[in-house]
C-alpha cells in the first residue's frame, strides 16, 4: 500500500509541476512538431534534407501518438494541457523506474528500505525538473537501458541486447553503454547468446528504424542520421558543468587546444580510459557475477560525462538511477552518497541551464558552474575510489544494521544520564569571560575601533535650511560689485525640484539663466555647477516645488574662496516654507575645498540618510522600502552629532564595533578558549565588508548585528535542558533571542530568514527533550534501575515533558511573535503619523504591501548587481563611491564592499565542512554555524528581484565561526608547533590583505596604478 501511495503522490507532484512549468520551450514545440510532422508526411519523409531532427524513430514515434492525442482532445497550442501530454512518456517513465528500484530492493534489501529508495528517486529534485518541468525524454530511455542491464544481471543475454536495441533505437546516448552488454558476453564466453543477441536487437533495431528509411536511404540513411547525431554540437561541452568548463567557457570549439592537445583528441581519449576503466573494474571482480553490471554502467557514464567532450546537461541523468541499483546490487553505503552527490550536481546543472535558456542564454563560467563542475570532478574521483576499494580491496561498507534490543537500552540509558544533576552535556558549561578574555577583547575592539572612526566623516555641514513656499518665489543676492562667475556650489536637502539662477547688473534686469535641478541623488552632497557670467547681483527663481537648500556659493574665477555676499533681498513670493534665503549664506566656513566622501552622501546613504532627516523632521519620507527602525537609528547620530557625514554614519559604526564583542562572546561559548574567541574576532575585524558596511549610512549593519544576536542567545537556549533546570530560567535565552529578532525585523527583512534557522534549532532543542522523554518512560517500564538519582531524574522527565515543552511554545508565541509585533508595529509610529491618514492599521498594513511589491518586483538593472551563487566567490564587488573633486592626476579615491578573499574563498567551503563533520560528529552545539548561515542564505535563492554582494553580508560571521572550527579542529589532529603555525599564517595573511586593500575600502586617496595594478584581480573587480 506504501508504495502505492508514494508512486501516486509522486504522479500527482509532476503532474501538477507539469502543468504550471513551460519546460524549455524550443525542445517542447520541436517535439510538437516533430509529433505533428509525422503525421503529416509519414515515416518514410520524415527526415529529409534541411529538416532538424536528431533523435532516432523510437520517440518519435511516441510523439507521434502524443500529436494524435493533442488532436483528438482538442488541446490549444501551448496551453497547459498540451504542455503536461508531452511532458507525460517522461513522467510515467519516472513512475515505472520507481517501481522497478521498489521490484529489485525489496528482494536485496527489504520493503522499508526499497521503499525508502523509491522516495529518494521519485522527489529527487534532478529528477522532477528533468522530466516534469523540462519535459525531456531521458526517463524515457533510462527504462530501457534499465531494463536491459537487469537482463544482464539476470543472465538473459539475449533478452538484454532486445532491449538494448530498443534504448539505442530510442536515443544514441545508448552506446555509451555498449561496453557494459559486451564484457557480461565476454565473461560467459556465451558466443550463442551474442549471436543470439545480435539478431533479436537486429531484428527490433530494424522493425523500428525501417519504417523511416525503407525509401530514404536505407541502411546507409540510418547510419548517416546516427553519425550526424553523434557528431552535432561540435563543442568542448553543451552546457555539461565537467572538466572542460573548469579550463573554457561551454561551448568552446572542439577544435580548441588545451596542453597543445584539440578537444575533439581529448574526447577520443577519455573514451579509450572510459572504456578502460570499466573493462578494469569488469575483469577484476567474480567475471560470472553480472549483478555488478551496474557499477560498470556507471562508470561509462560519470566518466564519458565529467571528461568527455559533446556532453548536454543531462547526459548525467542515467548515473542517478544506476547508482541505486549498484547500491541495491553491492549494498556499500557510499554508493548511496554517491548518488546523493551526483543528484546535487545534475540538479544544480539541469536547472541552472534551464533558467538561462529559457532567457535566451547560456551560462557563463559563473561561481555556480565553476563549483557544479568542481564537484562533479571530485565526485568522479570518489567513484573510481569505491570501486577500487570494492573490487580491489574487497571492502565493501554495509548499511548499519537495525538497533538490537540490547543497543536501544544502551541509547535509552545514555539518553537518560543526561539527566543526571551532575551530567555535564558537550557545549551546555559556559566559558566565564577571564582576564585575558576582557583583555583581548578589549584590545581588538578598541584596535579596530579607532581605525574604523578614522576619517569616517566631516563632523560639520550646512545645517540652517532654506525651503521655498511656492513655485515662482525668489530671492536674489547682491555680491557687493560685479564679479566674473566662475561656478556654483551647492548643497542639497531632501526633496526635489528645480530653480533658476539668473545674473544681472541690477535686481530689475536678468540674463543668462542656469537651470538646477534637485533630484534624488542630490540629497545632502556638494555639487558644482559651471558658471559664464559677470554680474553683481544672482538671483535664486524657483521653477518646481518641493527641495530643501542648506548652502550656496559663488565663484569668481581663479579664485577658491566663496564670494561674499553683501546682501540677501526677498524679491518675489511670500513666507518660505521653512528657514530664510539668508540662511544659505550663513555657513560659507563649512564649504568643504573640493567634494568627496568625507563631506557629502555616497551611495545608498542618499536614500537611508535621508529619510533618516525627515523622520526626525517630520517629514513625509521618499524612501518608504525598508521598515523604519534602522533608519531611526541613523537619525539618533543625527540628532546628536549633527546633519553631517560623522552624525549619519556614527551609530552604524558603532554598532559594527560592538559586532566584535558579540562574536567574540559567540566564538567563546562555542569553542571554549580565549584563542578562538580571538581567532574569530580578529577575523571578523579583518574582514573587508565588515569594514566598509559598518561606515557607510545604510541599514544592513543592524540587521546583522540583531541577527548574531538573536543566534547567540537561542544557542544559549539549545545547550540548556529544561529537565536539569527550572523551566523559568530556559526561557530567558528564548525572551532576548525573540527581543533581537524583532528589533532586527523592524531593521530590516533579511532578519526573517534567520527566523526560519531560530525555529529549527528550537525544533532540535525539544526533539532531544522528547527523545528523552521517550527514553525514560521505557526505563521506567523495565523497572531495573536501582540507582534513585536516575529514577528521581526519569520520572521529571517522563511526567514533564508536555506540560514543559508546551509552556515553552506558548512562551515561544509571545517572544516571537507578539513582542517583534508590537515592536515591529511601534517602529512605524513616525513614518505614518506624518501622513494625511495618520497611524493606522489600514496604513500600516498597506505600508507593508508597498514594501513586499517593491523587492518582489524589483526589475531594474544595476552595472554592480550579482546574483546569490557568486556572492562567495565575489564576482561582482559592489563600487560604493569613486573620485571626488579636485583629486591630484594619477590618484583615484575609492570604496568598494567586498570581503577579504582569504575568508571569503576558504569559508565557503570551511561551511561545507563544518555542515559535515558537525552532523557526523553530532556536535549539536556547533549547529548554530551552519543553520545560520543557510538560514540567511538559502531564502537568496528564491528571491527573482536583483541582489547585490553586500546581500551576503549577513551569511559572513558564520562563515568565520566555519574557519574556526576547522582551525580548532587542526589543533587536535596536528602537532601544536604545525596548528599554531597555521594560525599564525592565516590571521597574518588576512591582516596584510586587508592593508593591501585598505585604500579601496576607505576611500584613501592613492595612485590610480596601485589599484589596477595590484588589487583589481579580475575583470570584474571594477573600483
Amino acid at each position: 500500500m506504501w508504495l502505492w501511495i508514494v508512486l501516486s503522490a509522486a504522479f500527482l507532484l509532476r503532474l501538477w509541476l507539469g502543468w504550471t512549468s513551460q519546460g524549455y520551450m524550443n525542445d517542447m514545440k520541436t517535439f510538437m512538431y516533430w509529433g505533428q510532422r509525422l503525421a503529416e508526411v509519414g515515416p518514410g519523409r520524415f527526415y529529409q534534407e534541411g529538416i532538424f531532427a536528431d533523435y532516432p524513430p523510437g520517440y518519435i514515434y511516441i510523439l507521434y501518438l502524443l500529436h494524435l492525442i493533442q488532436q483528438g482532445l482538442g488541446l490549444s497550442p501551448d496551453s497547459p494541457g498540451e504542455m503536461l501530454l508531452f511532458k507525460l512518456p517522461a513522467i510515467l517513465s519516472d513512475i515505472v523506474l520507481g517501481w522497478l528500484i521498489y521490484r529489485i530492493g525489496s528482494k536485496k534489501l527489504g520493503g522499508g528500505i526499497a521503499l525508502g529508495l523509491v522516495i529518494l528517486y521519485s522527489f529527487n529534485p534532478a529528477v522532477l525538473t528533468d522530466s516534469a518541468v523540462w519535459g525531456q525524454a531521458d526517463a524515457f530511455f533510462v527504462v530501457f537501458l534499465l531494463l536491459s542491464i537487469l537482463a544482464v544481471s539476470d543472465r538473459r543475454l539475449a533478452v538484454s541486447a532486445l532491449w538494448f536495441a530498443v534504448a539505442t533505437a530510442v536515443k544514441p546516448q545508448a552506446l555509451i553503454f555498449t561496453p557494459a552488454l559486451l564484457f557480461a558476453f565476454i565473461h560467459y564466453r556465451a558466443w550463442k547468446e551474442l549471436l543470439k543477441g545480435a539478431v533479436y536487437g537486429l531484428i527490433a533495431f530494424t522493425l523500428i528504424t525501417l519504417p523511416f528509411f525503407w525509401g530514404n536511404g536505407g541502411l546507409g540513411g540510418l547510419i548517416d542520421l546516427y553519425k550526424s547525431t553523434l557528431s552535432s554540437y561540435p563543442y568542448s561541452t553543451v552546457n555539461a558543468f565537467n572538466l572542460y568548463t573548469l579550463i573554457a567557457p561551454s561551448w568552446s570549439p572542439i577544435d580548441q587546444l588545451w596542453l597543445g592537445i584539440p578537444y575533439r583528441a581529448w574526447g577520443n581519449i577519455f573514451i579509450i580510459v572510459a572504456v578502460a576503466l570499466a573493462a578494469l573494474f569488469s575483469f577484476r571482480k567474480d567475471r560470472k557475477d553480472l549483478s555488478k553490471s551496474f557499477f560498470i554502467g556507471l562508470v561509462l557514464i560519470v566518466v564519458m560525462f565529467v571528461v568527455g567532450t559533446k556532453m548536454h546537461e543531462r547526459y548525467m541523468f542515467p548515473a542517478l538511477v544506476l547508482s541505486l541499483f549498484a547500491f541495491m546490487e553491492i549494498k556499500d553505503r557510499r554508493l548511496l552518497t554517491l548518488f546523493f552527490g551526483l543528484s546535487l550536481t545534475q540538479f544544480a546543472n539541469v536547472e541552472y541551464v534551464l533558467l538561462y535558456l529559457n532567457a535566451g542564454q547560456n551560462p557563463g563560467s559563473d561561481g555556480i558552474v565553476l563549483v557544479t563542475s568542481i564537484a562533479n570532478v571530485g565526485l568522479l574521483l570518489y567513484m573510481l575510489y569505491i570501486g577500487w576499494d570494492i573490487f580491489f580491496r574487497r571492502r565493501v561498507l554495509t548499511l548499519a544494521p537495525a538497533y538490537t534490543d540490547k543497543q536501544k537500552r544502551e541509547t535509552d540509558l545514555a539518553l537518560v544520564c543526561e539527566l543526571r544533576p551532575d551530567h555535564s552535556p558537550q557545549g551546555s558549561a559556559v566559558p566565564r569571560m577571564m582576564r585575558r578574555d576582557w583583555l583581548w577583547m578589549a584590545a581588538i575592539t578598541v584596535l579596530y575601533g579607532a581605525l574604523a572612526m578614522v576619517n569616517l566623516g566631516s563632523a560639520r555641514s550646512p545645517e540652517t535650511v532654506w525651503a521655498p513656499s511656492a513655485a515662482g518665489e525668489s530671492f536674489y543676492v547682491d555680491l557687493g560689485t560685479a564679479k566674473q562667475l566662475d561656478k556654483v556650489r551647492i548643497f542639497g536637502g531632501v526633496g526635489t525640484g528645480e530653480f533658476t539662477l539668473d545674473f544681472g547688473d541690477s535686481p530689475q534686469s536678468w540674463s543668462g539663466p542656469v537651470k538646477i535641478k534637485e533630484d534624488v541623488g542630490n540629497v545632502f552632497i556638494w555639487k558644482s555647477q559651471q558658471l559664464n557670467a559677470t554680474a553683481r547681483y544672482v538671483r535664486v527663481f524657483v521653477n518646481n516645488l518641493g527641495f530643501y537648500l542648506h548652502e550656496i556659493a559663488f565663484y569668481e574665477k581663479g579664485n577658491a574662496s566663496p564670494l561674499p555676499v553683501a546682501e540677501v533681498s526677498s524679491d518675489i513670493g511670500g513666507t518660505p516654507k521653512q528657514g530664510a534665503p539668508a540662511n544659505l549664506f550663513d555657513e560659507q566656513q563649512l564649504i568643504p575645498a573640493n567634494s568627496g566622501y568625507m563631506n557629502s552622501t555616497y551611495f545608498d546613504e542618499i536614500y537611508h540618510a535621508r529619510t533618516a532627516y525627515e523622520y526626525a523632521h517630520g517629514i513625509v519620507p521618499y524612501e518608504n522600502t525598508h521598515p523604519p527602525l534602522g533608519k531611526l537609528l541613523i537619525s539618533v547620530g543625527m540628532a546628536l552629532f549633527g546633519v553631517n557625514p560623522f552624525g549619519w554614519r556614527i551609530v552604524g559604526t558603532v554598532f559594527g564595533i560592538a559586532m566584535l564583542p558579540v562574536m567574540y562572546v559567540m566564538a567563546l561559548r562555542l569553542f571554549g578558549r580565549t584563542r578562538y574567541a580571538a581567532l574569530a574576532a580578529g577575523l571578523f575585524a579583518l574582514d573587508f565588508m565588515h569594514f566598509t558596511q559598518t561606515r557607510i549610512s545604510t541599514i544592513d549593519v543592524y540587521g546583522v548585528f540583531f541577527i548574531m544576536l538573536m543566534f547567540y542567545f537561542m544557542q544559549r537556549y539549545a545547550a540548556m535542558n529544561f529537565y536539569r533546570l527550572p523551566l523559568r530560567k530556559t526561557l530567558w535565552p528564548l525572551f532576548w533571542s525573540g527581543l533581537f529578532f524583532g528589533i532586527g525585523v523592524a531593521s530590516k527583512w533579511i532578519v526573517l530568514y534567520g527566523g526560519a534557522g531560530l525555529a529549527v534549532m528550537l525544533g532540535i532543542s525539544l526533539f532531544d527533550r522528547y527523545r528523552q522523554h521517550r527514553a525514560a518512560r521505557r526505563v521506567l517500564a523495565e523497572g531495573k534501575r536501582a540507582d534513585p538519582e536516575l529514577s528521581a531524574a526519569c520520572q521529571e522527565a517522563a511526567g514533564t515533558f508536555w506540560s514543559r515543552t508546551v509552556i515553552t511554545l506558548a512562551s515561544c508565541i509571545i517572544f516571537f511573535i507578539v513582542i517583534p509585533a508590537a515592536i515591529y508595529s511601534l517602529s512605524f509610529i513616525p513614518v505614518l503619523s506624518v501622513t494625511p491618514e495618520g497611524y493606522t492599521i489600514k496604513g500600516l498594513l498597506e505600508a507593508q504591501k508597498n514594501m513586499y511589491d517593491y523587492h518582489s518586483q524589483l526589475v531594474a538593472t544595476h552595472p554592480f548587481s550579482s546574483q546569490w551563487w557568486q556572492w562567495p566567490f565575489m564576482k561582482r564587488p559592489v563600487w560604493f563611491f569613486s573620485g571626488g573633486e579636485g583629486l591630484p592626476a594619477g590618484q583615484t579615491s575609492s570604496i568598494v564592499t567586498m570581503g577579504n578573499p582569504l575568508i571569503w574563498w576558504t569559508g565557503v567551503f570551511a561551511i561545507l565542512a563544518v555542515l559535515w563533520l558537525t552532523l557526523r560528529r553530532r556536535e549539536k552545539p556547533q549547529y548554530v554555524i551552519w543553520i545560520g548561515y543557510f538560514s540567511q542564505y538559502i531564502p537568496w535563492m528564491l528571491v527573482p528581484r536583483e541582489t547585490f554582494l553586500y546581500h551576503y553580508f549577513a551569511m559572513v560571521p558564520f562563515m568565520i565561526l566555519a574557519l574556526v572550527y576547522l582551525l580548532k579542529l587542526s589543533d587536535s589532529v596536528l602537532p601544536e608547533s604545525r596548528s599554531r603555525v597555521i594560525r599564525y599564517v592565516y590571521v597574518a595573511t588576512a591582516a596584510l590583505l586587508f592593508i593591501m586593500f585598505y585604500p579601496v575600502l576607505s576611500g584613501m586617496q592613492v595612485s590610480g596604478d596601485y589599484v589596477t595594478g595590484f588589487l583589481r584581480w579580475f575583470p570584474t573587480w571594477v573600483f
